[in-house]
């Protein structure tokens, strides 16, 4: 008998996914395909709103994320669809002059199409290209794009960095020298950790100069960076990472991704309105990067006695900056609890000093504390975001927290598998939108 109707979204066969895009490439551009690239979403440990402070962030990539097909033309133009029913409105043809920050400040994108996030890789490698030769794209270049995804759209799974970590392998394989001189099937040994550092940049400066969402870098990091079984310890100051082993919390335990169905916008103004006051708060205290206020093995108290200066500097002021001094505050004490968390998670991994069960116990600690944080502090979270942290601990689980940027998104659990069916009846109670994805630690953008 069936006790619950959960979907469980799962990631599909690559090849079957690759051959059925390549099929639909021929039949939406009536020309065959010159490859096909995948980029994965990502589930963050911990690390939220941090990124762009300079804090540590613990990433993963998913199994899930998404596909594109492509072949180059020679107009400059790009021609983009995606066979994603809720975004699916035809092929959307971008012209030449609609490419790069001077379009998006015109208000040409003010509509945030999901195109702009493929245009706006383009116009990045073209900037990377000026510095880096290997990566300088011909002015007459343009593509073909088919994409598709096996991320839910919106669910805080960072699907916008997929696609564009995706398509900037597109063009690098396709319009730049590096691509000429390493065949596609070679172009994945040929990518160094630094040329992949580059492209995760460039795919920053698109989201943050053409699209206008306050990305830090963690998504598109996480995408091109990710190690296979490995959460990425990301260290924001020099974007270095350190793999670490997520085996001790896996034995006997499973992570799953609980997509609310609410989806979530970070160009939509809210996700910038938080960094915005945690940067007024940064810039009271004196510092260019919040993380520099505490000392490399940070504690809870080195929080207070930041938040003590704060205090003192901030007692006469009736606003910051023209934002509400209680606001900065609370965005201030995320940022921080959430980076003395991080470093937490980050020596747990790194050692072997627990057994199993202590290290899935801390680690479920760090997980809810965090989602406390972002409902209280960053005030990002949302009621079913909350219902679904409720409802996991009360079912058993070890640890639960919101990821993402917030307002919308996905809940990231932590259980053992004899919990999950009364969770996933739970879940059934809550709402017939939620979907759960199971979080496997998996691979970074690559050719196929």
């Amino acid at each position: 008998m069936r006790t619950t109707d959960a979907v469980w979204l799962a990631p599909g066969e690559p090849q079957e996914i690759q051959s059925d895009l390549v099929s639909r490439f021929q039949q939406e551009y009536g020309r065959a395909a010159s490859g096909t690239w995948f980029a994965p979403g990502r589930a963050n440990l911990n690390g939220e709103h941090i990124d762009f402070h300079a804090g540590r962030c613990l990433p993963m990539a998913l199994a899930h994320g998404t596909y594109v097909a492509a072949a180059p033309r020679t107009d400059g133009q790009l021609r983009l669809r995606t066979l994603d029913a809720s975004l699916d409105d035809g092929i959307t043809t971008v012209t030449p002059d609609q490419i790069g920050p001077a379009a998006a400040a015109s208000g040409r994108d003010a509509s945030g199409h999901w195109s702009h996030y493929v245009s706006g890789v383009l116009w990045a490698l073209r900037e990377l290209g000026r510095s880096q030769p290997a990566f300088a794209v011909d002015a007459d270049f343009g593509a073909d794009l088919l994409v598709v995804s096996t991320l839910p759209i919106g669910g805080g799974l960072s699907s916008s960095a997929a696609l564009e970590c995706a398509s900037i392998l597109a063009f690098l394989a396709l319009g730049t020298p590096f691509g000429q001189d390493n065949p596609l099937q070679d172009l994945n040994a040929a990518l160094t950790r630094e040329n992949r550092k580059d492209l995760a940049a460039a795919c920053v400066r698109a989201e943050v100069e053409v699209v206008g969402a306050g990305t830090g870098g963690l998504d598109q990091t996480a995408a091109m960076r990710a190690r296979p079984g490995k959460v990425l310890s990301l260290d924001c100051r020099d974007f270095s990472v350190t793999p670490l082993d997520i085996g001790c919390i896996l034995r006997g335990y499973r992570l799953i991704a609980v997509d609310t169905g609410e989806a979530h916008r970070l160009a939509d103004g809210q996700f910038g309105d938080r960094r915005a006051d945690a940067e007024a708060a940064t810039r009271l205290l004196g510092l260019d990067r919040l993380r520099d206020a505490l000392p490399e093995q940070p504690r809870k108290a080195d929080v207070s006695h930041v938040l003590e200066e704060f205090d003192r500097l901030a007692e006469q002021l009736e606003t910051l900056d023209g934002r509400s001094v209680e606001a900065c505050r609370r965005r201030l004490h995320h940022a921080l609890t959430e980076m003395v968390r991080s470093e937490k998670l980050h020596h747990l991994l790194s050692g072997e000093a627990y057994g199993v069960r202590h290290i899935a116990s801390t680690v479920g600690d760090i997980l809810t504390a965090g989602h406390m944080s972002m409902r209280d502090d960053a005030e990002v979270s949302f009621d079913i975001a909350d219902l679904v942290v409720e409802t996991a601990l009360a079912q058993g689980a070890e640890g639960a927290r919101l990821i993402g940027g917030g307002f919308g998104g996905s809940v990231l659990v932590l259980i053992t598998p004899a919990a999950i069916p009364k969770l996933t009846a739970a879940l059934e109670r809550i709402s017939r939108r939620i979907r759960l994805l199971d979080v496997a630690p998996s691979a970074a953008a690559q050719a196929l």
